[in-house]
């Protein structure tokens, strides 16, 4: 459960997990909830739904969403709400993550690389659905690799989530996380500013 004094905490570690990733703010002052680094991929070969190939040294925008605003988000609902704030949290979350996609285009239309940027690439829980975002869904692979990434990403849903591990024994699909991708041509399409107008 999310506390003053948890968030605080959270606020210096997340502060230096900005810094070692090299990630940058999509936009601060609206509080956008995706925070991204352009680099070279390293994986496995990926093929988008609209036959765009990401293949190694291509670039791609590597997607990570903002935990701590999030977190304070989930806060400020608690408190709005009281024992309600849990229901429609999902959904409310999934709500600002769409609503922070059109700033998202705009910052990646004005990166140095923009040009070369071929796919969005994120790792998250919050898969299911993303396919009606316009997104594909991966297993994450290597076993170590998906574990690890499973282990810090339930430790944040916990920590941020008002049932705490109640959650986690609740949800009614595996606590699985997932790599959910886009071709940034098809993100264009449906969220750049220019075309929601």
């Amino acid at each position: 459960m999310i506390t003053g004094a948890f968030l605080a905490a959270w606020q210096w570690v997340d502060k230096l997990y900005y810094w070692a990733t090299r990630l940058q703010y999509v936009d601060r002052t609206h509080h956008n909830l995706f925070r991204v680094v352009v680099k070279p991929y390293r994986g496995e070969t990926l093929i988008t739904r609209d036959g765009v190939r990401l293949e190694k040294g291509d670039w791609y925008a590597k997607l990570h969403l903002h935990n701590f605003r999030i977190a304070q988000l989930l806060m400020e609902t608690r408190r709005n709400r009281g024992k309600r704030a849990e229901i429609g949290i999902e959904l409310l979350i999934l709500r600002q993550i769409r609503s922070s996609f059109p700033a998202l285009a705009e910052f990646l239309e004005n990166h140095p690389r923009s040009n070369q940027i071929r796919v969005l690439l994120g790792t998250t829980f919050l898969h299911p659905g993303s396919e009606h975002l316009g997104f594909d869904a991966r297993e994450i692979p290597g076993v170590i690799r998906m574990r690890l990434k499973s282990f810090f990403l339930k430790w944040i849903l916990v920590s941020c989530h008002p049932r705490g591990w109640r959650r986690p024994r609740n949800y009614k699909h595996p606590l699985i996380p997932k790599r959910v991708f886009i071709s940034r041509e098809e993100f264009n399409r449906r969220y750049s500013p220019a075309r929601l107008k």
